[in-house]
């Protein structure tokens, strides 16, 4: 949804750099924690879903009509999703942590579908994929088959 964690933090009054501490797995995910996140990004319209059949958990945008046509809303999720950092995505997808960091920021002039194509497979390596938009609800990322729970890492978003 384009917060920092410090925004999160300021949204959620939350103490200073607690995101960061949850991210870099140093604290752990309170319950309350956990439903303040989810309660701020359902009413941002994100929606969670469940795994169903092969498929894994993963989160959607609950309506079609965002405009993101690389995907760049859905990087960091996607990220996520694979507990990979800017750094480790773009070491295993073989382009510039810069390129990684700028797209995130949406600071880019030009985007090339060959990285942004390195990039999606590098999160399919992870078990991670984006989802299409259709005519009932958004574009998202899921896990591309339902991992054991020691593989899920956590699946909300940044």
């Amino acid at each position: 949804m384009g917060y920092t964690q410090t925004g999160i933090e300021n949204l959620l009054e939350l103490k200073f750099r607690s995101v960061y501490t949850l991210e870099a797995r140093r604290y752990k995910l309170t319950p309350r924690f956990a439903y303040l996140l989810q309660e701020k990004y359902e009413a941002e319209g994100v929606e969670f879903t469940d795994a169903s059949g092969p498929v894994g958990q993963g989160i959607r945008w609950k309506l079609p009509g965002r405009k993101d046509p690389y995907r760049r809303a859905l990087l960091p999720a996607a990220r996520g999703l694979a507990n990979l950092s800017q750094a480790q995505l773009a070491k295993l997808a073989g382009v510039d942590k810069s390129f990684v960091a700028r797209f995130e920021r949406d600071d880019f002039d030009g985007v090339s579908q060959a990285k942004l194509d390195r990039i999606e497979q590098a999160l399919k390596t992870k078990n991670v994929e984006f989802t299409r938009e259709t005519a009932a609800f958004g574009a998202g990322v899921r896990w591309i088959k339902n991992p054991a729970p020691t593989e899920q890492h956590s699946k909300l978003p940044q």
